[in-house]
C-alpha cells in the first residue's frame, strides 16, 4: 500500500475513534464503581473501595461495553473494507488502512485499558465524582421526546428537505491549486504569476503510435488534425510533426533535401529521414518535442475552450470516439491527454467516489445491523425492525452534512469525499452505543415506559457519547491549522459531521427505538437481550 491524499486524516481519525472507545469503557467502569460503593458501607471513595470490589467492577464495565463496541466496531471494519470494491486505489488503500486500524483501537480499548486501569492504584477521588449518572432537565426533555416520535420525524423530515438541495448544490473540485495556501507569501506569489502572466491554457495533446515516419503516419497525423478543426471547442492546432519538419527545412539543408525526395517519390527518402530524425543531433533537437526517440510515437498539440468538469469530460469522450473510428482497421492508435483532461478525469472519479462510497459503507452497515439484531433477538422480523430504525437516522445525518456542504460552498475533495463514509462509521457507533443502553434499561425495568429508559440512557451512555465528541471534534478542529486547504475543508466538514450524528443519536433515535421497544413489550414479544450489552 502507498500514502495517499485521502490518508492525511487516518492518524487524527484513529486518534479521535480511540479517544471515543477509551472514553466509553471509563465511563462504564466509574458507573459500576459507583454501583458498588453502595453496597460497601462506608466507601465513598475508589480508593476505598475493596480491591476485589474494583477488580470486579472493571470487569464487569469492560464486559458490558465490550459487547457494545464489538457490535460498532464489526459493523465499522466491514463498512471501511467495503471500499475494496472501489475502482479507486486511494480509496482502497484508505479503507484498508482504517479497517486495520479499528480493529487495534477495540483490542487495545478492552484489554490494555483496563489492565491499566487494575494496575495503577486509584486516586482517592470521591465516587460521586468520578461520573455523573443523574437525571437533570435536559435528559428528562429528551426522555419526553419519546413521547411523541411522529414529531420527531416530522421535524427530521422537513429539515431534510432543503439539506437535499443543498446536496444538489454540492460540487467536486478538484485542482492541484486547490492543494495550496494562499496566505502564504511564497504560494500568493505562484498564483499570481500562473494566472495573470500565464499566456495560453494548459494544451492538450493526441498522441499518435504507430509506424510515424512513413506516408501512412503522415495522412494519420493530417486525419487527426482534421478531426479537431471539425470540433468546435478546438481553438488551434498549435503544433505536430509535419509542421515542425515544414518550419524546420527552410534553415536546414538536409532536412529540406530529404523532404524534396518524399515529395517527389524518391525511393529511400522516408529510410533517410526517419535517420536524420533518431540518429542525428541535429534531427533530435528539433523533433524531441513532438516525436518519441522510437519513431513510433508522436504527439499534436491543440488548445480546446473546455468549461467545467463535465464538460470536459464530455468533450474527452466525444473527441476519442471520433479518433477511435479514424484508426479503424489500421496498425495506428489515437488517443487524447492532458492536464486538463487528467483533472476533469480524476474529479469525475472523486464525485463517482463519493457516491459509491457512501452508498456501498450504508448499504453494508444495513446488512450488518440487520445481521447482528436477528441474531441477538432470534427473529427475523425484530432484527429488521430494529436494524432499520438503527440504520435510518443516519441516512438523515448523511443528507444533512452533504446538504451543509452544498449550502456553504464546501467542494468533494480527495479529503472530503470519504465524509459520507466516515460519517456512517462514526455514527453507527453512537446509535448502537444508545440503542444497546436503551435495551439494557427497558430490561432492567420494564414498566418504566420509553420516556424514563430514554432518559436514563442519555444520562448514563449520553454524556460519553457527549464527551466523546467534543473529543474527536477537538482533534479534527486541529485540521485547520494545516497549511493544505482540503485538510481544513475535511476538518471543519467532519466537525459538522460529528455534530449532527450525535444529535441524531440522541434526538432522533431514541425516541423512535424506546418505542419499538415498548410495542415488542406490550405485545409480549420478548425479544430483548438476556444480559447486558450497554456501553
Amino acid at each position: 500500500m502507498t500514502f495517499n491524499g485521502a490518508m492525511n486524516s487516518i492518524p487524527v481519525l484513529l486518534l479521535a475513534i480511540g479517544v471515543d472507545y477509551g472514553l466509553h469503557v471509563v465511563k462504564r467502569i466509574r458507573e459500576e464503581y459507583r454501583l458498588a460503593s453502595k453496597s460497601e458501607e462506608g466507601s465513598s471513595s475508589v480508593k476505598g473501595l475493596q480491591k476485589d470490589l474494583r477488580k470486579a467492577a472493571v470487569l464487569r464495565g469492560t464486559k458490558y461495553t465490550s459487547i457494545a463496541l464489538l457490535i460498532a466496531i464489526f459493523t465499522d471494519m466491514v463498512g471501511f473494507l467495503s471500499f475494496r470494491l472501489s475502482s479507486q486505489s486511494f480509496l482502497v488503500v484508505f479503507g484498508t488502512v482504517i479497517a486495520i486500524g479499528l480493529f487495534y483501537i477495540y483490542l487495545f480499548s478492552v484489554t490494555a485499558l483496563p489492565a491499566l486501569i487494575s494496575l495503577i492504584p486509584p486516586k482517592d477521588l470521591p465516587i460521586e465524582r468520578t461520573v455523573k449518572i443523574d437525571e437533570n432537565r435536559i435528559t428528562r426533555w429528551i426522555g419526553d421526546l419519546s413521547k411523541k416520535p411522529a414529531t420527531v420525524v416530522v421535524v427530521a423530515v422537513l429539515l431534510s428537505m432543503p439539506a437535499l438541495y443543498g446536496v444538489q448544490q454540492l460540487e467536486v473540485g478538484f485542482d492541484t491549486r486547490d492543494n495550496f495556501d494562499d496566505s502564504v507569501p511564497v504560494v500568493a506569489d505562484f498564483l499570481l504569476i500562473s494566472e495573470v502572466f500565464q499566456s495560453s491554457p494548459t494544451p492538450l495533446y493526441v498522441v499518435l503510435d504507430g509506424d510515424v515516419i512513413s506516408e501512412q503516419g503522415r495522412i494519420m497525423v493530417e486525419s487527426a488534425i482534421r478531426i479537431l478543426q471539425e470540433d468546435d471547442s478546438v481553438t488551434q492546432v498549435t503544433t505536430d510533426l509535419w509542421s515542425t519538419l515544414e518550419s524546420g527545412r527552410y534553415s536546414d539543408s538536409t532536412l529540406d533535401l530529404y523532404m524534396t525526395g518524399i515529395e517527389s517519390g524518391s525511393d529511400g527518402s522516408w529510410e533517410d529521414l526517419e535517420y536524420w530524425l533518431l540518429q542525428t543531433d541535429e534531427g533530435r533537437k528539433l523533433s524531441a518535442g513532438v516525436l518519441s526517440s522510437s519513431g513510433d510515437q508522436t504527439v499534436i498539440s491543440f488548445q480546446a475552450s473546455t468549461l467545467d468538469w463535465s464538460a470536459t469530460s464530455e468533450f474527452e469522450s466525444r473527441l476519442s470516439s471520433s479518433l477511435s473510428s479514424e484508426v479503424e482497421d489500421t496498425d495506428f492508435t489515437l488517443r487524447v491527454s492532458g492536464r486538463s483532461l487528467i483533472l476533469a478525469q480524476i474529479t469525475s472519479d472523486v464525485a463517482d467516489a463519493a457516491t459509491l462510497s457512501t452508498t456501498i459503507v450504508a448499504m453494508v452497515i444495513l446488512i450488518m445491523l440487520l445481521t447482528i439484531q436477528t441474531g441477538r433477538t432470534g427473529s427475523a422480523l425484530k432484527g429488521v425492525k430494529r436494524g432499520f430504525v438503527t440504520w435510518l437516522p443516519l441516512m438523515a445525518v448523511v443528507t444533512w452534512v452533504f446538504g451543509i456542504m452544498g449550502f456553504t460552498g464546501f467542494q468533494l475533495n480527495s479529503q472530503t469525499v470519504t465524509i459520507g463514509a466516515l460519517t456512517l462509521g462514526l455514527g453507527v457507533d453512537y446509535a448502537i452505543h444508545i440503542a444497546t443502553r436503551l435495551e439494557e434499561e427497558a430490561l432492567y425495568d420494564p414498566s418504566a415506559g420509553p420516556a424514563v429508559w430514554t432518559s436514563r440512557s442519555v444520562a448514563t451512555t449520553g454524556r460519553a457519547m457527549c464527551a466523546a465528541a467534543l473529543t474527536t471534534a477537538g482533534g479534527f478542529s486541529v485540521l485547520n491549522l494545516s497549511s493544505l486547504v482540503p485538510l481544513q475543508l475535511f476538518g471543519q466538514a467532519f466537525v459538522v459531521a460529528i455534530t449532527l450524528a450525535l444529535m441524531s443519536s440522541l434526538l432522533l433515535l431514541p425516541p423512535l427505538y424506546a418505542r419499538l421497544l415498548e410495542s415488542e413489550i406490550r405485545h409480549g414479544q420478548q425479544a430483548l437481550p438476556s444480559s447486558k450489552t450497554a456501553a
